[in-house]
């Protein structure tokens, strides 16, 4: 998705950008990501002062996750917010400060899919889960739980603790309740 400078110069209404954008390269660097639909872009861009061009607007988008509990497959829609400022190098009159908030730019061209990706990618659940009560796949025979009990021991514990557990066992029985 391109949007070309020169056709905002001019215009302070601005204009309306849409259309959609596919990200399968989300899909293949985040593991919890099975697929993405492509996304549809809705986009409303402005030259907000010589050189300066802002465009703000909305992703929107179905996304299929891997549970990070259960590794099950499931889809859910997405819609983020969408905020980019650019400037045109050289800018008039150097007005540009490298600690700003925007993206240098060398031509007129500005290709809008690198940016919808990274605000997408952003968007992006840190540990999606398929619901809250996920209980997960057990972690002895790797059965997922969600489906119901597997059957391994519900007390399995760590070899290292079972000293531990026994001198518990011997501390609660002897004490008697006395106190």
């Amino acid at each position: 998705m391109k949007l070309m400078l020169h056709d905002l110069r001019g215009r302070p209404e601005g204009m309306a950008v849409s259309g959609r954008v596919s990200v399968d390269e989300v899909a293949r660097r985040d593991r919890s990501v099975a697929a993405v639909e492509p996304v549809q872009v809705e986009l409303e861009a402005r030259e907000i002062s010589p050189g300066v061009f802002q465009v703000d607007g909305t992703l929107k988008t179905r996304v299929a996750y891997r549970c990070s509990r259960c590794l099950a497959e499931f889809w859910e829609p997405l819609e983020t917010p969408f905020h980019e400022r650019f400037v045109r190098l050289p800018t008039p009159a150097g007005e540009w400060d490298q600690e700003d908030d925007m993206t240098p730019i060398e031509s007129d061209e500005v290709d809008l899919a690198p940016y919808v990706e990274q605000a997408l990618i952003l968007a992006l659940p840190w540990r999606p889960l398929c619901r809250p009560q996920c209980r997960g796949l057990c972690p002895e025979c790797g059965a997922n739980l969600n489906e119901g009990p597997c059957g391994c021991s519900d007390r399995a514990t760590d070899p290292r603790w079972e000293k531990l557990g026994e001198l518990w066992k011997g501390i609660s029985g002897s004490s008697g309740g006395s106190g």
